[in-house]
C-alpha cells in the first residue's frame, strides 16, 4: 500500500512533466509560467490525496512539485503552486496540519532564495545536481526534526528508517524529473538553434544574391562618377556621392557578413580586448574620450576571433561615439567560473527603456548618422556563441553594455 501511494505520487508529478514535453513539440501554444503552475498546482494536489499517514505524520512528495514550479516555472508560479498546497493541506486537516503548513511556506521561501542560483548554471547535469541538493536540504530538516517534536518515550527507529527512505525516495524522484526536464528542454533549444540556422542559411542565400545584384550598378555608378569628378565646378558633389556610394557598400558588406558562416577556433579573449582598445584609441583620442581598460587573467574561448573583434568593436565605438569630450568609456574582462564577462561602460548620454526595447532591431539608431546594422550583427554575433548581451542605461547617465561568453579550457582540442 506504502509503495502504491509512492508511485502515484511519482506519477503525478511525472505526467505533467510529459504533457509539457507535447508543449515544447510546439503542439500548445501556453505561455511556460502559467503551463507550470497549472500542471504543478495539480501535481502538488495529488500528492496530498495520496499521501501516506504514519500516526500523526503525512509522507508524500509535496515539495517536489513547488520545486518544479520555482525553477522551470518563475517565482510567481512558485508561489502559486505553494498556496495551493497550502490550502489543500488546510482542507485535510489533522494534528500537526499548523506544523505541515509552516513547512510548506519555508520551504517555498528557501527554493525562492535558491531560485535565482539555478538560472545561472549552464543545463543539464549542474541543475540537476542542484536541484536535487536544494531539496534534499530543508526536506531532511522537517522529517527529522518533526521526527523529533512528535517523540514519546524514545521509540523512534523505525520511524527514523522510514524517514531515511523517504528523503532517498525524495532526492532520487527530484533527480529523475529534473533530469527529464532538462533533457525537454535540451531538445526544445536543438530544435529552436536548427530553425534559427535554416533562417540563417537562407537570409544567406538571399543576401548573396542581393548584395551581388546591388554591388554591380553601384560599381558601375562610382566608375563613372570618379571619371566625372575631373570635372572641378561641381567637385564637392561628386565626393558627397562617392562617400554615399561608400556607406552603401559598408551596409550590404555588414549585412553580407553577418549571414556568412566562418569557422570557429579557440584563441585568448584578453589578446582580442587588447586589440580592439589598441584600434580604437586613435579614434577615441580625436574626440577627447579616453579609454581605460582592466583585464583579468587569460580566458579563452571557442569562436570566429575575426567576428568577435567586429562585435567588440562596434560596442566600444558605440560607447565613443555617445560619450562627450572628456568623457572616459571603460573596458573590463573579468571570468566568472565557466564564463567571460566583458563590461563596457560609457558615462554618455544614455537611452530610455523604450529605446532599450528596441535596440538591435534593424534600423534602429540613437545616433544622427547610422542604422542599427552593426549593434543587430554584433549581438547576433554573440548570441550564436552560446553567449548574452544585456544593457543597463538611464538618460543623462550613461550605458553600461555586459557581454558574456562561454569559455574553454586551453588544451581542449579544436573539432
Amino acid at each position: 500500500m506504502v509503495i502504491e501511494k509512492l508511485m502515484i505520487n511519482v506519477f503525478a508529478i511525472l505526467i505533467p512533466v510529459l504533457i509539457y514535453g507535447l508543449r515544447a513539440e510546439g503542439s500548445w501554444k501556453i505561455q511556460r509560467s502559467l503551463t507550470m503552475f497549472l500542471f504543478m498546482s495539480g501535481a502538488v494536489l495529488l500528492c496530498l490525496v495520496f499521501s501516506i499517514n504514519v500516526g500523526s505524520i503525512q509522507w508524500d512528495l509535496r515539495y517536489i512539485p513547488i520545486l518544479l514550479a520555482f525553477l522551470y516555472g518563475g517565482k510567481r508560479a512558485g508561489w502559486g503552486v505553494a498556496a495551493i498546497a497550502v490550502v489543500g493541506r488546510i482542507g485535510q486537516g489533522g494534528d500537526l496540519f499548523l506544523l505541515g503548513v509552516v513547512l510548506i511556506v519555508l520551504t517555498a521561501l528557501f527554493y525562492a532564495l535558491c531560485v535565482n542560483r539555478f538560472y545561472m548554471l549552464p543545463p543539464k547535469w549542474s541543475r540537476i545536481r542542484y536541484a536535487s541538493l536544494i531539496l534534499l536540504f530543508p526536506s531532511a530538516i522537517q522529517t527529522f526534526g518533526t521526527l523529533i517534536l512528535i517523540n514519546n518515550g524514545g521509540q523512534l527507529s523505525q520511524s527514523w528508517l522510514a524517514g531515511w527512505f523517504y528523503i532517498l525516495f525524495l532526492v532520487i524522484t527530484v533527480f529523475l524529473v529534473t533530469y527529464l526536464f532538462e533533457t525537454l528542454l535540451e531538445k526544445e533549444r536543438i530544435v529552436a538553434e536548427l530553425v534559427a540556422t535554416e533562417k540563417d542559411f537562407t537570409k544567406g542565400e538571399l543576401a548573396a544574391s542581393i548584395a551581388h545584384e546591388v554591388r554591380n550598378p553601384l560599381t558601375v555608378v562610382k566608375g563613372f562618377v570618379q571619371l566625372l569628378s575631373e570635372d572641378k565646378q561641381h567637385a564637392e558633389y561628386h565626393k558627397l556621392i562617392l562617400s554615399e556610394l561608400d556607406r552603401a557598400e559598408s551596409i550590404i558588406y555588414e549585412f553580407l557578413n553577418s549571414t556568412k558562416p566562418q569557422p570557429n577556433a579557440i584563441f585568448p579573449l584578453n589578446k582580442t580586448v587588447h586589440e580592439v582598445v589598441t584600434l580604437l584609441t586613435p579614434y577615441a583620442h580625436e574626440r577627447s574620450i579616453q579609454l581605460t581598460i582592466g583585464i583579468c587573467e587569460q580566458a579563452f574561448i571557442d569562436g570566429n576571433e575575426n567576428k568577435v573583434k567586429q562585435a567588440l568593436m562596434n560596442f566600444v565605438k558605440n560607447g565613443i561615439e555617445a560619450s562627450i569630450e572628456g568623457d572616459t568609456v571603460t573596458i573590463q574582462l573579468d571570468q566568472l567560473k565557466d564564463r567571460a564577462q566583458i563590461e563596457i561602460n560609457d558615462n554618455g548620454v544614455g537611452m530610455s527603456r523604450q529605446q532599450l526595447k528596441q535596440l538591435g532591431t534593424a534600423y534602429f539608431t540613437t545616433k544622427e548618422s547610422g542604422n542599427g546594422i552593426g549593434t543587430m550583427v554584433s549581438i547576433r554575433i554573440v548570441e550564436m556563441m552560446n553567449g548574452m548581451v544585456t544593457y543597463k542605461s538611464k538618460p543623462g547617465v550613461g550605458t553600461k553594455v555586459i557581454i558574456s561568453l562561454p569559455v574553454v579550457k586551453e588544451n581542449v582540442s579544436e573539432v
